[in-house]
């Protein structure tokens, strides 16, 4: 039995300076699972086999990585089982298209597609592709389950839990959800040796900021916070679930000697929930001997970063981390669910800056609802944040993610068409020369001014108080060091235009 997995090429929009191009570790995941079940896996990355091709595509965009001829060509014509990662959903008409052309060429191959766009839009993506079956939620259980039944010829679809389908009458059905895995250790490594890591490596590209070799780590899964604008409550569930430090320290010094990891980047939504967890993890770092640099580049809670955790943060190796406020104002922290005092994230702001940690602050704009007052509650925040020495800021504009909450009230009011449209507008988010405004205040154009405006004010106040940090990134970057997540920024911006483009 083969099985092929496929992690496809990216769109970005030309004018995106905030492209990240990472390993695919949630596939990684679901091969290791399945190769440890027994099966024979091929794993093509068509993003990491090509990371220094573009390809021009629609609405001002790039592909990055193999064109959708040269992923499928990539196929052993031996497959039996192919599957398709859909990651987020301004993913989804990239990989919807990708899905029919291996269809066409694997007419009888059982194709299955899993990720966060399929969880959170089942039935479209039943209806409009050519897949057999959707995997919903975690996959590497689901996975190996139907690898297993469809093997031993006994695939009964309405049997396997968490999963979609179209039934024989023409009807998307989707099976009660899978219990999420509670024992994080049992899953099986990422099955690295199958992706091209070293090509990650070797261009210093991964989630955080280029501190050597980076490899991705998952220490936990699962945010136990239910924020309206977020689809992980539909992905993941509100249960956090952390893995244990003596395993996850056990899986990086195996990555040490293996890849020569210099820096680790955590993906997890929120790797810090438990002061506790958190503690014991930096001392066994330390009780080891171990040295290297860690980051949290997606965004983590401040409550339990006070003086002794940011102390511990940054001796165990910790140099960045990302903050995830969203907002300055009251009233749409309220309205957003997002339980946060802005006095507090402040305190931990200057508590990890005091400690020699580099810290970048996101904030949206645009929810519905949101006034101009409220917003000027937010700037008084971003000033705030930098005084209080937060290195960097992102002001993106509110999109309606499917899955989210924010999702499902908008689309209720059918305030848009689920149209390719609609999924190319989520780059819109990252990429402030095609903001779009789903607040009833602003139009397209005055959110624009108000992110550029948010920025512009942080940099200032930010350059005031410490006149040294642009002189400090400009002597980064011509040393080929990285330090912030601007200097990335900045530096994969210059990389992507050296970039071969082919038609």
């Amino acid at each position: 039995m083969k099985i092929c997995l496929i992690r496809p090429s990216i769109v970005v929009p030309a004018h995106n300076i905030t492209t990240i191009f990472t390993p695919p570790l949630g596939m990684a995941y679901v091969a290791g699972a399945l190769r440890e079940a027994g099966f024979e896996i091929q794993f093509i990355d068509a993003l990491g086999e090509s990371l220094d091709t573009r390809h021009p595509a629609d609405h001002d965009c790039y592909l990055y990585g193999l064109s959708p001829e040269q992923t499928v060509e990539k196929i052993d014509p031996d497959t039996d089982i192919i599957g398709v990662g859909f990651g987020f959903s301004f993913e989804w008409p990239t990989c919807r298209d990708l899905v029919t052309d291996i269809r066409i060429r694997f007419p009888d191959a059982l194709l299955l597609g899993g990720g966060e766009h399929i969880t959170a839009m089942p039935e479209q993506t039943m209806k409009d592709t050519g897949l057999d079956i959707g995997l919903l939620g975690e996959g590497e259980e689901t996975a190996v389950e139907i690898a297993r039944a469809y093997v031993d010829g006994a695939l009964e679809l309405p049997k396997i839990r968490g999963i979609t389908y179209v039934s024989p009458s023409g009807e998307v059905v989707q099976n009660e959800r899978r219990p999420r895995k509670r024992e994080l250790d049992k899953i099986a490594w990422p099955a690295w040796d199958l992706v091209p890591i070293e090509n990650y490596l070797d261009r210093g590209y991964g989630f955080g900021v280029n501190r050597g070799r980076s490899m991705p780590m998952m220490a936990s899964r699962g945010c136990p916070y239910q924020c309206t604008f977020c689809s992980n409550p539909s992905m993941w569930t509100t249960r956090w679930i952390p893995r244990d430090p003596d395993l996850l320290l056990d899986e990086m010094q195996f990555y040490q000697k293996k890849y020569g990891a210099e820096n680790f980047d955590f993906y997890d939504l929120t790797a810090i929930v438990k002061k506790s967890w958190i503690v014991d993890f930096c001392r066994k770092i330390e009780e080891r001997g171990l040295s290297f640099t860690w980051q949290l580049p997606s965004g983590t809670r401040t409550e339990a970063i006070d003086g002794e955790v940011a102390s511990l943060l940054y001796w165990s190796g910790c140099r960045n981390m990302s903050y995830s406020p969203e907002s300055g104002s009251p009233a749409v922290l309220r309205r957003i669910k997002k339980k946060i005092h802005p006095d507090s994230v402040i305190g931990s702001i200057s508590e990890a800056t005091k400690n020699g940690m580099n810290i970048k602050c996101n904030i949206i704009f645009g929810f519905p609802g949101e006034t101009f007052r409220e917003v000027c509650e937010s700037y008084w925040f971003i000033v705030r944040m930098a005084l209080a020495g937060a290195f960097d800021v992102s002001v993106w504009a509110f999109s309606p993610y499917p899955g989210s909450e924010l999702f499902g009230e908008i689309s209720g009011k059918n305030r848009f068409k689920m149209d390719d449209k609609y999924y190319d507008s989520l780059r819109s988010y990252a990429d402030p020369s095609s903001t779009i405004s789903y607040s009833e205040h602003f139009s397209d154009r005055e959110l624009k001014c108000l992110r550029s405006f948010g920025v512009i004010l942080f940099y200032i106040v930010s350059w005031i108080r410490r006149p040294y940090r642009p002189l400090k990134m400009i002597w980064n970057i011509l040393r080929g060091r990285q330090e912030s997540r601007s200097e990335q920024g900045l530096v994969n911006l210059f990389r992507r235009s050296q970039f071969t483009s082919t038609n």
